[in-house]
């Protein structure tokens, strides 16, 4: 007896969790471990690149550059003392305006603030004795700035932006100050009489109020009596606003004069009224008890405030001031050494150069570290490397992935459908067969 064999008959299907089990069977463990890990890692660096691309990383490139149209730097000079003695002692104030208690005996009622705050600052007549911008008056402006620590300050500043700069003494600022005799002879101040000199960028105006940016303004004081020569040297700073960071490109935002004004709001807010160096729209004080409170509040937080809503310039100029030469036309005196041995012209005025001495700036410049270029990168060296793919891999393990989990899940079903059908028929066939004997047995009755 000979049995036929079916060449054409199919393998039985294998189930998509039978294959999972023979992935972890014998050697296939180890492989199967290595691949899962492999993939975990991919899916690591590849959740990384994304991030990077969302919130991309920002790195500060440096760089010199030779500009040929670099600006002039602004520069502001408040007086030391700050205000005339003898006008204070005229309207009842003996000291700074800052000490409160020197307000106790003053007439509000008579003497209106704005008017004495003209009376006891001093104006430019009372600073500059001649000053010039490349050999030339008319090259400048200056503005005054008024403050409550220092005064009436003036900042000078190039008329024209941006005119070409020359290098050499001869060329850039020069200005002669003054002090007045009766300065020296009894100083209203705890520091010698002479200028406090600040050098910072034309888009940011001075103010006495710490700002966030603060750190942009050089700084240098001269006794009066001296010859100053100063050397600029010039920092660019390019910055990215960010969320976290977030920076100003607006043409006429100042930081410095935002953050001024935050202060000013506040203060005159919380007490109800301000003061003549304030920008406030709230009426001066007219009493004794609201300037005290709004010169302690004051006090308190110019230098302490924590403005949330100023943010910096995004493009920004640092003017670092190196003093090459310093003079003095007088001799302080042994026994106090608070005024100098004579007071003769030289011993009253204080001279000053600005100039810069080459055209090299230094520029920092923030630039985003990522992008779609770097990221299919990294995608393409991260897979490629950790899994070994590669286009034709690629292929292949779809070509896998049909022939042991897609196609068997698909022959299973058509499977189970032809086994019905076949039944189904067998049944049929059985039927018919019995109904066609009893037939033919009924014919031979």
């Amino acid at each position: 007896m000979s049995v036929k064999v079916d060449d054409n008959k199919e393998e039985p299907a294998v189930s998509l969790k039978q294959q999972c089990v023979k992935c972890f069977q014998g050697t296939n463990c180890i492989k199967t471990i290595v691949i899962v890990l492999c993939v975990l890692l991919v899916v690591q660096q590849i959740s990384s690149c994304i991030e990077k691309l969302i919130d991309k990383p920002i790195t500060t490139y440096t760089h010199f550059d030779y500009n040929k149209t670099i600006t002039y730097p602004s520069v502001t000079f408040c007086r030391e003392p700050p205000y005339k003695p003898d006008v204070l002692v005229k309207y009842g104030l003996y000291a700074h305006p800052r000490y409160t208690s020197t307000w106790r005996n003053f007439n509000f009622s008579r003497i209106p603030l704005d008017q004495l705050w003209e009376e006891i600052t001093y104006n430019q007549d009372d600073f500059f004795v001649q000053y010039a911008l490349d050999n030339l008056e008319e090259n400048l402006k200056i503005t005054p700035v008024m403050g409550f620590l220092g005064g009436r300050c003036y900042s000078v500043s190039p008329r024209v932006w941006n005119r070409k700069v020359k290098t050499g003494r001869e060329f850039g600022y020069s200005m002669t100050l003054h002090h007045y005799a009766s300065d020296l002879e009894d100083p209203a101040t705890i520091v010698h009489p002479g200028y406090h000199v600040y050098i910072h960028y034309w888009r940011e105006p001075y103010t006495e109020v710490e700002v966030y940016n603060g750190g942009l303004v050089d700084y240098l004081y001269m006794n009066t009596g001296e010859m100053v020569s100063v050397k600029l040297k010039v920092d660019e700073y390019v910055m990215i606003s960010s969320e976290d960071e977030p920076c100003s490109t607006a043409h006429n935002y100042s930081a410095n004069a935002c953050t001024s004004q935050y202060v000013s709001d506040v203060v005159s807010e919380m007490v109800g009224c301000s003061g003549p160096w304030m920008k406030s729209d709230l009426p001066y004080c007219d009493n004794y008890d609201d300037m005290k409170d709004l010169i302690t509040h004051y006090m308190s937080l110019y230098q302490h405030h924590e403005c949330p809503s100023c943010p910096r310039f995004c493009h920004s100029l640092l003017y670092n001031a190196f003093v090459t030469d310093r003079q003095k036309n007088y001799t302080w005196q042994d026994q106090d050494g608070h005024r100098p041995v004579s007071n003769t012209d030289a011993s009253l005025e204080t001279t000053i150069f600005l100039h810069f001495n080459n055209m090299m700036v230094s520029v920092y410049e923030e630039k985003y570290n990522y992008d779609w270029n770097l990221f299919v990168s990294d995608l393409g060296g991260s897979v490629g490397f950790l899994l070994g793919l590669s286009v034709v891999g690629l292929f292949n393990i779809i070509g896998y992935i049909w022939i042991y989990f897609i196609r068997p899940f698909i022959c299973s079903k058509n499977s189970k459908v032809t086994v019905d059908n076949s039944n189904s028929n067998s049944d049929s066939v059985a039927t018919v067969s019995q109904s066609e004997y009893y037939k033919k047995y009924d014919q031979k009755k």
